[in-house]
């Protein structure tokens, strides 16, 4: 088969016109799904606070010219309530009520004029949000009315009722469009709430990072300090302890000590007897009271109620009654009336005269030990050397106190510093995130140097 040139000429055509065709198509699809990239709005940190000002700018005035649209529709309807509520039976419906229902009209019409007025009179304020709450609640209450005494009054009013319920389901409408705008405002006001409280904590944790960089200086310095102040203290102590005096007042602390000891002997000693007599003498009395010996029977108890108290009684006044008791205890001992029971017991209660004297005996070496004790307590407290020394020990003390404190801010102050070098990205970062979910494309903050 022959292809002439005409024939060739148009199948070269007929290619051209479909390769243009498919071309054509791939364009639309490209530019049909391409989506262009919309270029990341970049601020500085410094630059959020006028960024939010300017979007609650913008968020107030696009509430207030739809609001402003609204209102004044939603006003004129509000005085074309007014007008055909106070129309409401007026005299120009004289003779038309029939007279079954005209107990309905005189019962009703007052308290529903009275109920939707006070709706309708209401005060609408410029500001959008509030014009939307006096106007929601306006609306709430023609309803009411309307629900209330208004319904007993379709049947008398009919047209009239139509109307004013027409004219309340027009304020209604206007409210209801209001509404996506409302919504749409308090939904951006609370993302730009929010986005203001994360960047207000950023800009206080910087804050209180600054502070904490400041701060941690001088506590090294005075760190640094301290424990110059210390070592200072502690070669001065080591100096007074070579003392010749530091040795006497050793020996006098040394002496305190064994005094004390031999005073807390003695004492237990003193305590130990006077158990020991009390015993005899509790056996003691309940043989005089046996025998009928009243005085015998008291002087004991009395006694036994002296040795029992935990001061020591006046020596005089103790061997004085056991000088009084002794040698009727023991005639019953000899009687055999009372049966002593330990070696102790034979040896201090065969003789009259033993154990007084073994009672004045420890007396005097208690009454001793605390003449000593006092004596030289008096010196360690008139020495000079031990004021000196005391002032240094509490010199020391306080520097090393204040070098502990410091030394615990100085850890405190560095586990916040690491905290706070933690949260400082994190918070600069949720207002990034916060900013690019609000304006609906990538932001990019960077931080003021």
């Amino acid at each position: 088969m022959l292809f002439t040139a005409p024939y060739l000429q148009g199948i070269r055509k007929n290619v051209f016109l479909q390769v243009k065709l498919v071309y054509s198509m791939f364009r639309q699809l490209k530019e049909m799904f391409h989506k262009e990239e919309v270029p990341p709005l970049t601020l500085a940190s410094g630059e959020i606070p006028d960024w939010i000002t300017g979007e609650y700018s913008k968020v107030g005035k696009n509430e207030k010219d739809h609001v402003d649209v609204s209102r004044r529709n939603i006003i004129g309807n509000i005085e074309k309530l007014r007008e055909l509520v106070e129309f409401l039976g007026s005299a120009e419906h004289e003779g038309v009520v029939h007279p079954k229902l005209e107990k309905v009209v005189e019962k009703s019409l007052p308290l529903y004029k009275k109920a939707i007025m006070a709706a309708l009179n209401r005060q609408f304020p410029e500001n959008p949000d509030d014009f939307y709450i006096a106007i929601t609640e306006c609306l709430k209450g023609c309803l009411k009315s309307s629900a209330g005494p208004g319904r007993y009054l379709i049947a008398v009013f009919p047209e009239e009722m139509k109307a004013i319920r027409a004219a309340i389901d027009q304020v209604g409408r206007e409210i209801n469009s209001l509404n996506p705008t409302i919504a749409q405002a308090r939904s951006k006001g609370e993302g730009l709430n929010k986005i203001r409280q994360i960047y207000e904590s950023y800009l206080h944790t910087c804050e209180e990072f600054r502070q904490a960089e400041d701060q941690y200086p001088q506590l090294i310095d005075r760190s640094l300090v301290l424990q110059g102040e210390i070592k200072v203290i502690s070669e001065e102590i080591r100096y007074l302890s070579l003392d010749p005096r530091m040795k006497q007042l050793n020996e006098l602390h040394v002496e305190v000590k064994e005094l004390k000891e031999e005073h807390e002997r003695a004492r237990g000693e003193f305590s130990a007897s006077g158990t020991l007599i009390v015993h005899v003498l509790k056996r003691a009395e309940k043989v005089a009271q046996k025998d009928r010996n009243v005085a015998l029977a008291k002087k004991t108890h009395t006694l036994a109620a002296l040795l029992s108290k935990s001061e020591i009684p006046a020596i005089s006044v103790l061997c004085q009654e056991l000088n009084d008791v002794l040698p009727e205890i023991i005639v019953m001992v000899t009687r055999g009336d009372i049966s002593l029971k330990n070696k102790e017991e034979h040896q201090y209660f065969s003789n009259p005269a033993l154990l007084p004297g073994k009672m004045q005996k420890i007396f005097s070496r208690i009454e001793s030990t605390d003449n000593q004790l006092a004596e030289t307590r008096r010196k360690i407290e008139g020495c000079s050397f031990i004021k000196e020394k005391e002032s240094m020990d509490r010199r020391f003390n306080k520097k090393t106190s204040e070098l502990a404190e410091v030394a615990l801010s100085k850890a405190s102050l560095e586990g916040r510093l690491t905290i706070l070098k933690e949260e400082i990205p994190l918070l600069l970062q949720q207002t990034e995130d916060l900013i690019s979910v609000y304006s609906g494309k990538k932001v990019i903050i960077s931080r003021n140097t």
